[in-house]
């Protein structure tokens, strides 16, 4: 049960509201017509030695905050790593607080976006107050509604009939699938590793296959179904509009896309929470919840057109380390050290 829970809650963390909507996998992907299905198995490989390395670090290590995962990972502590992953993760949590009431149509600053924002705030602190095994108990039962839900409209609207003409030039193509695996990952590090304490290594690598497996299973059928209906292309939330093909299915689409943007959220959140370190524990779920929903109110397009792009950077960076570790050692053992003693005292 634990290693379906996990691969739930990774799948959960991974499927935000820009791939629900189909805009990412549209932007990413679709734009560039069936050569870009090619890179889907790359991507693959990607996502599984990546969730695979983080999932081995957490199972090694009990990793507590982002401190001593940031030290295991890096092998330093690096105040600019500090810095800027914490922008980041305020980043996307500010975006995804943003993005339910823009769902709504309430995007603009007003009444009725500060009364969403403030009851996603209390649901929040609420959620993000306990541990991971809760949120991944929430996962367990969101995420399949989410997968199936998503893959009903795909099979309602397959079409290889269709007519497409779109930009076949995939020069840009590898380099959106780096991006597109770069920044979730990243988005995703803290919560991975905080959650596979203790699995064996035969877990963590059936963990990482499953979860990279069903992530781009779903994602190649999106592109297909995507490219079939080449007129959902341009629109900010393309299965959204293809789940209109029935009323209730549409009702049910965008239960899911708010779904989808909660499991977001609040992996991000409790990303953030790692950060603070008051004595009332309180506080470190407060502070952060505050800071994000107020940050909310800033305009959802300029968060994801102008500081977006800050969290691929990281991202790359995380999967470089992850994958050439020997390149980036730097006093790692005195580091290690001392993080195990600051968490014993």
């Amino acid at each position: 049960m634990r290693v379906a829970k996990l691969i739930l809650l990774i799948i959960g963390t991974i499927i935000g509201a820009g791939f629900v909507s189909g805009k990412e996998i549209a932007v990413f992907f679709a734009n560039f017509g069936y050569h870009s299905l090619i890179f889907v198995v790359p991507m693959f490989f990607l996502l599984y030695f990546s969730i695979y390395k983080l999932l081995t670090i957490g199972a090694n290590s009990k990793i507590n905050n982002t401190y001593e995962l940031n030290v295991a990972i890096f092998k330093k502590d690096n105040k600019i790593i500090k810095i800027f992953t914490f922008v980041a993760f305020v980043i996307l949590s500010s975006t995804m607080f943003s993005a339910i009431p823009s769902s709504f149509g309430y995007g603009e600053l007003g009444l009725n976006k500060i009364i969403i924002t403030l009851v996603i705030g209390l649901v929040m602190i609420f959620v993000i107050s306990k541990n991971t095994s809760f949120i991944q108990t929430i996962c367990l039962f969101i995420v399949p509604i989410i997968l199936l839900v998503v893959l009903s409209v795909c099979i309602l609207n397959f079409d290889l009939q269709s007519n497409s003409v779109l930009n076949h030039n995939i020069v840009l193509v590898p380099y959106n699938m780096l991006n597109y695996v770069c920044r979730n990952i990243f988005l995703s590090y803290f919560v991975i590793s905080n959650s596979s304490y203790k699995l064996s290594q035969k877990q963590c690598k059936l963990v990482s296959l499953l979860a990279s497996l069903i992530l781009c299973s779903l994602m190649f059928i999106v592109i297909i179904v995507e490219i079939s209906n080449p007129h959902i292309l341009t629109l900010s939330m393309p299965l959204l509009e293809l789940s209109q093909c029935s009323d209730v299915l549409g009702v049910f689409y965008l239960v899911v896309l708010l779904f989808a943007i909660v499991t977001t959220l609040i992996s991000a959140l409790v990303t953030l929470k790692s950060f603070f370190n008051f004595k009332h524990k309180f506080l470190n779920v407060l502070a952060p919840t505050i800071i994000c929903a107020l940050l909310s109110m800033i305009s959802f397009d300029y968060f994801v057109e102008y500081l977006y792009p800050v969290i691929g950077m990281l991202g790359a960076y995380l999967l470089l380390v992850l994958f050439f570790p020997n390149f980036f050692l730097q006093n790692s053992n005195k580091e290690i050290h001392d993080t195990s003693e600051q968490t014993k005292n």
